[in-house]
């Protein structure tokens, strides 16, 4: 698996050279990803984050949010060891209950620290984990496509839009990222060549992926498929372990990779207790009854093979008490979740879901590069040929060793996106970026096969598009997550394509209050907003009219839609997490309009004190407030369905927040006119 030296791949570089642009491919991208970061707010994930990874360090509490994976909580937080920010005391709820985001929440904002110097600490711990997988990158295509493979392969990984949107934002992507490739290379290597240095390799990456998150479990079926691929190539094994041999045996070897597997098994098991201090009990004081666990409310079925599996682990203490809360709520919390996809909703989310991912959010030139990868490994096919039959030179590699070298790459693509499509959880671009890294390397075969031809055009307009590639991600900077292919019509109709953290992760109030300061100085006109986040509009100074959100942590008021700016994010804008979620219906309608003839009612009241008094004894206050709050909601779900049908936005903030300025007529025309949209049923009745 060295780097390819034949007539028909370039020269080597010097390595002194290679190194420089290493090194330089890789601080251009640390400087794109965290600067691109420092203008953003708190995305959803990262205060919880951050609140849990320093609870773990400061309590050993292992009881909040295992689902996310410990790794990344624990890696982020490390500078605040140093820096030593002020924790939510024991008796706060947020605390005590296990809440998560709550604590996030209050971490950050309510107990005077300073957000933005928190966010860059852990954001700049991410960079890198993100200049660690990009290195990685360039070690995988070199050992394939030598030094000048190796590079291209780096500087695809550096410009792409999604891996410095995740690396510069405090999630587990860059760390599954990482974890997943390494242990796919380590594991590779290992059926080949058994050393001390690649056994410790994938001993280590194999720890940090199970630590990582969940998603680890994928591991194994591409480790079956590479040792079965192993198996039937019938190449030796080389044992370095001690004395030197080669294992030509099938059996043989089938036995070394038992006993590997073995070794890997408990290692991974230990290393997961050596995390939960050794320790079943995910609270840091079981006799203090008010420190209370997570409360498992599912919203989804289990498996009865997975859950007896799990009832058993509790039962034998196999696995520590927070671990197994992590499965079990990753595996409670998947199809009740509502999924958008090109103006489509759908409970528990489709097979097409990561397909039209892919196609929606991958630059067209990123797909060029693997079809000149694959006419690559096609002109090695010939050049095989030909040496066979003596009319050619005998190549340093032929079609098959070639096509073998890049098998744990093609497994772990394909593998990957296999499990994630037949997966119901369907929220989210970023569950598939350890795909992203195989096809990074796999396109490096578009060096040879440019180099291949011996044209000078070819290689021009290879250049070229290498270069359109990297303008792209400048063009973006600073908001990569909303990178859409222009095939789709690119960031301005992303909101049309994609929401959540494909576009909008409820980073960009900073954004907003800036354009606030340009667009409505002194704030003449009103303004309502609908957030998608967990980041404080008040922290910014934002003074708004407070829409239906997600999550709805603000108690609303009685409050009229008057006209003014309504700021609303595209997440909330195509109902995916409402309470009326998904298209305008007409049971939605129904509701709607006998929630408006109530409140009608109860209003025609308001100047006759005995009218009032007589409706009160009917119907008490609380049961009018309820109705209030319904109607509230579907108000707002009728209101963005008309907007959605005939009114683009006047304005986005990143493209992840939408801007209206609307006026009476159209309020009235959105809120008491024909509906602008209306099937028959309900989202959850049309699954």
């Amino acid at each position: 698996m060295a780097g390819r030296t034949d007539a028909n791949y370039p020269r080597k570089l010097a390595q002194r050279w290679v190194g420089i642009m290493v090194a330089a491919l890789l601080a251009l991208y640390a400087g794109l990803a965290l600067t691109a970061s420092t203008g953003k707010g708190v995305s959803f994930d990262e205060g919880e984050e951050l609140a849990v990874g320093y609870d773990i360090w400061l309590h050993h509490d292992f009881r909040m949010e295992g689902a996310n994976g410990d790794f990344v909580k624990r890696w982020a937080t490390l500078p605040f060891l140093i820096s030593r920010p002020a924790f939510p005391a024991a008796d706060n709820p947020s605390w005590s209950l296990a809440q998560p985001y709550a604590l996030g929440f209050r971490f950050l904002f309510q107990d005077g620290n300073n957000p933005a110097a928190l966010l860059l600490q852990g954001r700049a711990m991410m960079v890198l984990l993100g200049i660690a997988t990009g290195l990685l990158v360039f070690y995988c295509s070199r050992e394939i496509f030598g030094q000048i493979g190796g590079l291209f392969s780096l500087t695809l990984f550096v410009f792409s839009p999604d891996m410095l949107a995740y690396g510069g934002i405090v999630s587990t992507e860059m760390s599954i990222c990482l974890a997943m490739l390494g242990s796919t290379w380590c594991i590779w290597r290992l059926l080949h060549r058994v050393t001390w240095g690649r056994l410790l390799a994938s001993l280590g990456f194999l720890a940090l992926l199970f630590l990582a998150k969940a998603t680890s479990l994928v591991i194994f079926p591409i480790t079956a498929v590479l040792v079965v691929v192993k198996l039937f190539s019938k190449r030796p094994l080389e044992w370095n372990l001690g004395r030197s041999r080669m294992i030509y045996s099938r059996f043989a070897q089938a036995g070394v990779f038992c006993a590997l597997f073995a070794m890997h098994g408990l290692w991974c098991w230990a290393c997961l207790w050596a995390h939960y201090d050794f320790r079943y009990a995910a609270s840091p004081d079981t006799a203090n009854p008010a420190i209370q666990a997570w409360v498992r409310t599912p919203k989804d079925s289990i498996d009865p093979a997975v859950q007896t599996f799990l009832s058993w682990s509790r039962h034998t203490h196999l696995f520590a008490e927070g671990y197994l809360d992590g499965i079990e709520r990753l595996l409670t919390d998947n199809d009740a979740r509502t999924s958008f996809r090109d103006g489509q909703w759908a409970v528990g989310g489709s097979r097409a879901f990561f397909p039209y991912t892919i196609w929606a959010k991958t630059s067209p030139i990123l797909f060029v590069f693997l079809v000149f990868g694959l006419g690559w490994w096609c002109v090695r096919r010939r050049t095989s040929l030909a040496a066979e039959t003596g009319s050619g030179p005998i190549p340093a590699g032929g079609f098959s060793s070639s096509f073998y070298d890049v098998i744990p790459y093609v497994t772990l693509a394909v593998v990957f996106l296999a499990v994630a499509i037949s997966q119901n959880l369907n929220i989210a671009h970023r569950h598939i970026l350890p795909a992203y890294l195989a096809l990074d390397i796999l396109a490096g075969g578009a060096v040879g096969f440019v180099w291949a031809w011996r044209k000078r055009w070819m290689a021009v307009g290879a250049g070229l598009l290498l270069l359109w590639y990297g303008c792209d991600a400048l063009a973006i900077y600073p908001n990569y997550l909303a990178y859409f292919s222009p095939v789709v019509g690119g960031p301005s109709q992303g909101y049309k394509r994609l929401v959540d953290s494909s576009l909008d992760w409820g980073m960009d109030l900073p954004g907003l209050k800036n354009w606030l300061g340009q667009h409505n100085p002194g704030n003449r006109e009103l303004l309502y907003l609908g957030y998608f986040g967990t980041d404080s509009p008040d922290y910014y100074g934002i003074t708004s009219t407070r829409l239906p959100s997600y999550p709805a942590w603000e108690t609303r008021g009685v409050y009229d839609l008057n006209p003014g700016i309504y700021a609303i994010s595209a997440t909330i804008f195509e109902s995916v997490y409402a309470e009326a979620r998904g298209p305008w219906n007409k049971v939605f309608e129904s509701n709607y309009q006998n929630a408006l003839k109530n409140l009608r009612v109860f209003n025609l009241t308001g100047k006759d004190p005995v009218q009032r008094a007589e409706l009160l004894k009917k119907y008490p206050l609380k049961a009018w407030l309820a109705e209030y709050d319904s109607f509230a909601t579907l108000r707002f779900a009728r209101l963005c369905a008309w907007l959605r049908h005939h009114h683009p936005p006047d304005d986005n903030i990143a493209h992840a927040i939408l801007i209206f300025r609307l006026n009476r007529a159209e309020l009235d025309a959105a809120l008491y006119g024909p509906p602008a949209e209306l099937t028959d049923t309900p989202l959850w009745n049309q699954t």
